[in-house]
């Protein structure tokens, strides 16, 4: 049995999220008339808080964690601290763009979205290739099962079908207005070349 692997399929999701975001921000740059990211912004962290915050870490922080804190499991170092400073960390990134956007201000916004994107990339990864495989070395398969059994619990509380749902169809939502969104700037950038051209 394994005790990471559903926070690694929800690593997956927050993944798919935040190199959405980087696109969003990467047009915003482009093109300040349309900026998509900054219309969009409040999808992201509502995902961010919900998914990611409040669901992944009520199982990472609040179980997972704290089974690691058992005495033995962790016997060469202990990165838990520093994955908490770096959650820490995040959730100051994710403040300023909300203060970003009540002042309106896209470049603030767009600058502590990269900022949080890099940094939540490199986090997982620490996580899904140091920290999650030492847990899965460290724990016992009785601490494993009675880890399980609270990730159920969380799931059933939380209720988790709902969550994943709400967020898969959002970020397909959030990938087709993207989409869209180029398609409409290249074309309004054709149209343009070919008044300039006739005229």
């Amino acid at each position: 049995m394994l005790a990471t692997e559903d926070l690694m399929k929800e690593h997956q999701l927050i993944l798919k999220y935040i190199d959405l975001m980087e696109r969003y921000a990467e047009f915003d740059l482009k093109d300040l008339i349309a900026p998509i990211l900054f219309e969009n912004a409040n999808c992201f962290i509502q995902f961010i808080h919900e998914f990611a915050d409040h669901f992944h870490h009520a199982k990472e922080e609040d179980i997972l964690f704290r089974y690691l804190e058992i005495p033995g499991v962790l016997t060469h170092c202990n990165p838990v601290p520093q994955m908490l400073f770096e959650h820490s960390k995040a959730r100051e990134f994710v403040r300023n763009m909300e203060n970003a956007i009540q002042a309106k201000k896209i470049n603030e916004l767009t600058a502590n979205a990269g900022q949080y994107a890099r940094l939540l990339k490199e986090h997982i990864y620490k996580e899904d290739n140091i920290l999650y495989p030492m847990a899965e070395r460290g724990l016992s398969d009785e601490a494993k099962s009675s880890l399980l059994k609270e990730y159920i619990e969380t799931d059933n509380r939380l209720n988790s079908h709902a969550i994943w749902l709400k967020y898969e169809i959002l970020c397909i939502e959030l990938e087709q207005q993207l989409n869209v969104q180029k398609e409409t700037v290249a074309k309004s950038g054709y149209e343009t070349r070919v008044i300039h051209k006739k005229g």
